[in-house]
Formats: structure tokens, sequence, C-alpha cells
């Protein structure tokens, strides 16, 4: 039986945010998925890895723009005269001594940086990659986007905020001393992305453009087609009402009657079945109403595979995003989990792995997300080693940032993907490999700090308390190989 989250009220508000531990079930051999659906994906994999043997290997990736500039910050003191100063390129040394109360940071490195907004407004970001103990600093433009393409070295770019009821009027600048610029991938490196390209397939998306937003936070009423196949499975199992305004013994009362409900529903509706045809005329009324209106949920979509066929489960599942309703919601989590099982049941290789990487770098929307809630999250990634993955390609490949992408290309979590590397049975190679792309001096700056802080991450989540602090010294002295103005900011601690 699938896991699941079901709501209080069909398609309703329900209960405002649930947790679950352990988070998923396990098989006999300790992965969430069961035996046949990682024989199914092994065959693939193999296919896939013979693929990439053949494939072209010759694309030039491309790093993404960047280039060192200095910061400033000036609040309260002249900020009108500074901007004009700004506008007219005042040279940067007579800037700071003008303006000596001017914060200022020297020698950073500013990636650049494309995409649209959730308006599909194009906007464009300059943003210093955060270093030491000094937090990063971004100043990004939705107008005239096109003047940033032009070259930058010895001018300025600002941002100029005006006095509000909560904050002075203000004013903050990159000055460039470098032109922006990108350099090659090598070789060796963009073979790793190519094949986490050739993986994780970059003409599939796992939601279609069509899909709505589902969960606590999102009221949906189903159609009456749907809505009355709902109720006939309900009144059928005798499923207990609930009722608002109940006090806490009632409400213990009610989630007993539930649970024990819930537990018994499938046989029931297996019984029901086979004696009634009304609950097949109505199934299927119902799936054809909801993949084209949608409003569907986990308890219906349970019911679509079972009763009528996982391709239509699956395509009602990518229809329908689940947004977290709080940090302790693990529901998103739950629906990924769910789409990759009906993926790999029904040989979607592209969609399974886009699932299961969601999970790995829970790549979902909340409403919010503390911290205290990321531990129970696992990474999963012995799921990946058993299928035969070049593991440590891959993760490294959506770890590098390139300006020029497949679309759709897959970008992990840095954060999450240090914790997962930590769990993998290849730690000697695994360290070996950052370490060594950290100390090339062939790969951009960004990447070989991007690389920093994936070691960093990964040897935070060992648990070998000895081989934390030998790696601690490995990684100062690959730090020490970068260009000195970044290696002079960073102390590994």
């Amino acid at each position: 039986m699938r896991q699941f989250i079901l709501a209080l009220f069909f398609l309703g508000s329900g209960p405002t945010c649930i947790s679950q531990t352990p988070e998923f079930n396990k098989s006999a051999t300790g992965l969430i998925y069961p035996d046949s659906t990682i024989k199914k994906l092994k065959h693939i994999v193999d296919s896939l890895n013979l693929k990439f043997k053949v494939c072209d290997l010759n694309k030039v990736y491309q790093s993404k723009l960047q280039a060192k500039a200095n910061f400033v910050s000036l609040k309260k003191d002249k900020i009108n005269e500074a901007k004009k100063d700004i506008e007219s390129n005042i040279p940067y040394e007579d800037f700071i001594r003008k303006y000596p109360n001017a914060e200022k940071e020297e020698e950073l490195l500013i990636v650049k940086f494309k995409y649209k907004d959730y308006e599909d407004k194009d906007i464009v970001e300059f943003s210093s990659v955060e270093l030491g103990s000094k937090g990063r600093h971004e100043l990004e433009y939705e107008k005239n986007i096109g003047n940033y393409d032009k070259p930058l070295k010895g001018k300025w770019i600002y941002k100029y905020y005006k006095k509000t009821d909560y904050s002075a009027e203000s004013i903050k600048a990159f000055y460039f001393t470098e032109e922006l610029t990108h350099t090659s991938i090598p070789v060796t490196y963009a073979k790793m992305i190519q094949y986490s390209d050739c993986l994780v397939d970059t003409s599939t998306q796992i939601f279609y453009d069509k899909a709505r937003r589902s969960g606590v936070r999102y009221i949906s009423s189903p159609s009456s087609i749907l809505k009355e196949f709902m109720d006939y499975v309900h009144k059928s199992t005798n499923r207990p009402e609930y009722q608002s305004g109940q006090n806490e013994k009632e409400q213990e009362i009610y989630w007993q009657k539930y649970q024990l409900w819930d537990s018994v529903r499938i046989l029931r509706l297996d019984s029901i079945r086979q004696k009634d045809e009304k609950f097949n005329t109505l199934l299927q009324n119902a799936v054809k109403d909801a993949l084209t209106n949608g409003g569907t949920n986990d308890e219906f979509e349970e019911y679509v595979e079972r009763y009528y066929s996982p391709n239509a489960a699956l395509e009602l599942k990518r229809n329908r995003i689940v947004v977290g309703g709080c940090s302790m919601d693990n529901s998103p989590r739950i629906h990924a989990f769910n789409i990759a099982i009906l993926s790999a049941e029904t040989t979607n290789w592209e969609i399974f792995l886009r699932s299961h990487l969601d999970i790995m770098n829970d790549k979902f929307e909340r409403a919010s997300d503390g911290s205290y809630a990321w531990g129970q999250r696992k990474t999963y990634i012995r799921e990946l080693e058993v299928l035969d993955i070049n593991v440590p390609d891959l993760l490294l490949g959506i770890s590098l940032r390139i300006e020029n992408p497949a679309n759709n290309h897959y970008y992990g979590n840095i954060g999450r993907l240090g914790r997962a590397l930590a769990e993998t049975d290849k730690s000697d190679e695994i360290e070996t490999k950052i370490l060594q792309m950290i100390s090339d001096n062939q790969l951009d700056d960004y990447n070989r700090i991007i690389l920093y802080y994936l070691f960093l991450n990964y040897n935070y989540n060992l648990e070998n308390k000895e081989r934390q602090v030998e790696n601690k010294v490995k990684l100062q002295k690959a730090v020490n190989t970068l260009p000195d103005y970044l290696a002079k900011k960073i102390t590994v601690e």
C-alpha cells in the first residue's frame, strides 16, 4: 500500500502540518524502493551507461561570467552627490577618499546571473561569492538589462534606495577591477556534466505546465463527478466523519476510528469492486474527468493506480504540485516518492530520476522551512548506488555551475549533495576528486569555491570525527592553491 497523508476533508484544508517518522518505509534490503522496482531501473541504467559511452562528448561548457570587483555601501551621508559621482564614473580610490564613511570590501569574486522571476520577467543579477565571515552582496536589475552586457572593467554598477519609514536613504555599488569573462570547463569535468545530462533527461520535466498547486494551504473543490465517486467510496467503506469543534478526547476517538478505517479500506474496496459494478463506472467517469480538469489528491490517485491504471495515476500526479504547509509537512517529499515509484513501474526513467533527485536535494516548495526540520529529511543516495550509476560523476556534474547548460539541466543543492556524499560507500574516491578539482587552476574560480563548499558540507556530515579532522587539513591545503585574493579570506576551521 502506498504511503499517504490523507486529508480530513477530501480536497479540503485537512491537517495544517503533519510529520512522519521514519519518512519512508523500507524494503527488506533497507532501500525505500522494492526489489522489483530496483531490477527494472537497473536494466534502464545499463542502457543509459552504454549510451553515454557512444554519445557526443565534444560539447564545450563555459563557466559563469565572473570577475573581481570592489563593493561600497553608503548610508545617509551625501547620497545624491555619491550617486552623481558614480554615474560620472569617479575612480574607485577617489570615491573612497571623498566618502570615508562608506563601507567597503575589496577584491570580491562577482558572478553574473540571468534568469526569469516568478512573473517571467528577465532579471540580471551580480552577486559576490560569500567567503569567511562576510556575507554576500547582490545587485539585481529588471530594466535596460542589455546595458549590463557591455564591458564593465573600470566601471560602476549601483542601486539607489530611497528613504522609507523603515530605512535611510542609501546606495550600494560594485566597481569592477576586471572584465567579466568565462573559461571553458576542462574536459574531465565537462564529461561529468554531460554524464548528468545523459542520465537526467533534459527534455523532460516532472510537472506539466498546466499543473496546479495543492496542499494544506491550497484548497480546491472537486468536480461533481469526482466527488460522487469519493462520496460513494467513503460511504461504502464506512469512513468516519470529522466534526468541527471537537474537544481533545473526541479528537482522539475520531483518530482511532480513522486509523482503523484507513487500515482496512483497501480490503473493503477490493470486495466491493467485485460485487458492485457501480464502483467501476463511477471510477472510470471520475478518471476521465480528473485527467481533463484535475482536482485530485493522494487518496483518489491511489484508487486510480490500483483499480484503473498506473499510467493514469502518474499523469494525475504530474498535474499536481504539492506545496508544504510548514517545515514539518513532508507531503511534498511523499508526493515525489509516489511519482518515483509510479515512474519506475511504468518505465519512465526520466521522471523517476528527477523525482529521486528532488528528494535528495529537497527541492520543493514550502510556505516556511525552519532548519530544525532539515535533519529528518534523508538523501537516499544508496538507492542510486545500487543501480550501478556513477554516483560521484553524476553528483559532481550537477554541482558545477555553467553559463551554457542544456535546457532544463538539473542543478543540485550544494548543502544537500554534501550530505548525500557523506553517506556514500565511495568516500575515498569522492574526497580525492573534490580536492583535486579545488586545486585545479584550469577550473574557474567560482566552481572551485562551489567545490570548497561541497567538501565542507560533506565533511560536516561525516560520522567519523577523526576523519573530519584529517580532512580539514587536506581542505586547507587545497584552499591554499586558490588565487591569493580568495585563499586569504578562507580559514578551514
